[in-house]
């Protein structure tokens, strides 16, 4: 391959070595940095890459970008966002051989993030029922196999029809084959209940509509950016109103390990979304465990709720909420000590 003199980097050499998530965010940061410059484009940065101080520019670039709305949803961009944006122009700036000298007091502006304590809006049968009453097949799936599985949005994404599909004449709830987890890399053993077989089956014929009927194809063809924008318009469309709370994949998750925590020992409900390595049930004693769970996580069918199990999962939810929100007090109250490596990294965008 012919390489790329220094002099003739541009924003599409760089573009071109990402690939991924990094090209998305790369070509988001790039977007706005064009909107940035206003009427001054990249022959500009380029003819006064060694006059211009582009330490200053990155800061304001910085600033500028807090004062910008979101591209979905509501309000201006988290401080994560802000900061993710600009260490990616860092990477420009970097690529393009252009100098960035930055005062002390401008590198911890940069990478300052105040964050606002927010919870996971705490799901429940009423709010499950009024989704899926608006949602079209995907979304449809989305929520009942979400809850159903119990697994992480990445784990979610990756189940293709052929796993599905072959084991929808069997009895519910219908275990499935073990997945392995991405994040901690063990083993989930998740089950297909009332609700889930009845999304998946929808699903499947809208898939044959778009002749997606390969085994390989995904059941959701989504991001993960994506899917969670996708559940947080259902739950606008649906009128139901979230405050304070955050709406993203995980609530269905939590829904389901709510449950399966009120019902199942400790070192035994882990075990159905593979959140430790703990011994696995047996086949028949796992499926009569998550039989009971759902009872309490399924909208169609008849549901048996008990006063202790009710009790159970309120005290669970409420101790829940407290700790994470101590934990994002703390980490206001007392900012991560930057390090070495903290420093070195970010000089290495």
């Amino acid at each position: 391959m012919k390489s790329v003199k220094k002099t003739d980097h541009n924003h599409n050499t760089w573009l071109s070595q990402c690939r991924g998530g990094s090209l998305n965010q790369y070509r988001r940061a790039w977007h706005y940095f064009v909107k940035f410059l206003e009427e001054k484009d990249e022959d500009w940065i380029m003819q006064n890459k060694y006059t211009e101080d582009w330490g200053a520019h990155l800061v304001d670039f910085h600033r500028w970008l807090k004062r910008q709305l979101m591209q979905r949803g509501r309000g201006k961009m988290s401080d994560n966002t802000v900061k993710a944006l600009t260490n990616s122009l860092r990477a420009y700036f970097g690529h393009i051989g252009a100098p960035l000298s930055l005062r002390k007091i401008q590198k911890e502006e940069l990478v300052k993030v105040e964050s606002t304590p927010r919870v996971d809006y705490p799901l429940n049968l009423n709010v499950k029922a009024r989704l899926l009453g608006v949602g079209d097949p995907l979304e449809e799936y989305v929520v009942c196999a979400g809850v159903s599985f119990g697994l992480r949005i990445g784990d979610f994404l990756k189940i293709p029809r052929g796993m599905l599909e072959p084991l929808l004449d069997q009895e519910i709830p219908i275990k499935l084959p073990p997945i392995q987890t991405k994040k901690k890399g063990v083993k989930a053993y998740p089950f297909i209940d009332k609700d889930c077989h009845q999304a998946v089956k929808r699903l499947l014929k809208e898939m044959d509509r778009e002749e997606r009927t390969r085994s390989e194809h995904r059941m959701c063809s989504l991001t993960a950016f994506e899917t969670n924008y996708l559940l947080k318009k259902l739950f606008e469309r649906a009128g139901i109103e979230t405050g304070e709370y955050s709406v993203r994949f995980h609530i269905l998750r939590k829904f389901l390990t709510d449950m399966l925590r009120s019902l199942c020992a400790s070192d035994k409900w882990k075990h159905f979304v593979g959140k430790s390595a703990t011994s696995p049930y047996v086949s028949s004693e796992g499926r009569e465990a998550y039989k009971k769970v759902m009872e309490f996580t399924n909208v169609n069918g008849e549901r048996i709720r008990t006063n202790d199990v009710a009790i159970t999962l309120i005290k669970n939810q409420i101790k829940d909420q407290k700790s994470a929100i101590e934990k994002l007090n703390k980490k206001i109250e007392k900012p991560k000590k930057k390090t070495w490596l903290d420093t070195h990294q970010l000089f290495c965008l």
